[in-house]
């Protein structure tokens, strides 16, 4: 499906991006570079990791855990040496579920960026990693707690649905794909219309 390339463009950079639990803790700068490297900077993506890496060893909590392990899985699309690929990526990975197993048990908010956050990238790995399903159903952990996700921040939200959207596609269940999609872009016209 084409809609889901573009998808995956729109996708870069949201999760974490308005926060509030990142917003007292990562810089603005970091968060910009995080961004940007999911979005394709290689070198923004860089100074993602270095930055979060120092974070994380000053003070680690496990949101700045997961945008570390996100910035290091996307370090995989900068090489062309596959086994620096597999580096990157599972390096990444492990990061990611050492920030889920640290966030059970923690406040709603937190926990779905986290789950957000892993859920997204889980999503975007290639197929053969097989984490499209763990990526689902951290995603659906956050869709589950209606009440919590209501409180979401809309852009959060958004990302929820879109990445859950592609982490459906990628199980081949285009039902539930087209139903995210659908929830996304009905918040995004909210948005769209509560700014106009």
């Amino acid at each position: 499906m084409n809609q889901f390339s573009t998808i995956k463009k729109m996708l870069l950079g949201v999760v974490l991006a308005s926060s509030s639990v990142t917003a007292s803790e990562i810089p603005a700068h970091v968060i910009t570079a995080y961004q940007q490297g999911l979005a394709g900077s290689q070198e923004q993506n860089q100074l993602a990791v270095n930055a979060l890496s120092e974070l994380n060893n000053k003070a680690s909590n496990p949101v700045v855990l997961a945008m570390l392990g996100s910035a290091e899985t996307t370090q995989a699309r900068y090489t062309s040496q596959p086994w620096q690929k597999m580096k990157f990526a599972e390096a990444g990975i492990a990061k990611l579920n050492k920030a889920i197993k640290q966030v059970k048990g923690m406040p709603y908010p937190l926990k779905s960026s986290v789950y957000v956050t892993a859920g997204c990238t889980f999503a975007q790995v290639p197929k053969m990693m097989n984490r499209a399903e763990h990526g689902a159903h951290l995603l659906n952990q956050v869709l589950a707690d209606s009440d919590g996700f209501s409180k979401l921040d809309k852009q959060l939200k958004q990302s929820t649905y879109r990445c859950a959207a592609l982490a459906a596609n990628k199980l081949e269940d285009q039902t539930r794909a087209k139903l995210f999609i659908d929830k996304s872009d009905a918040l995004a016209r909210l948005s769209k219309a509560e700014k106009g």
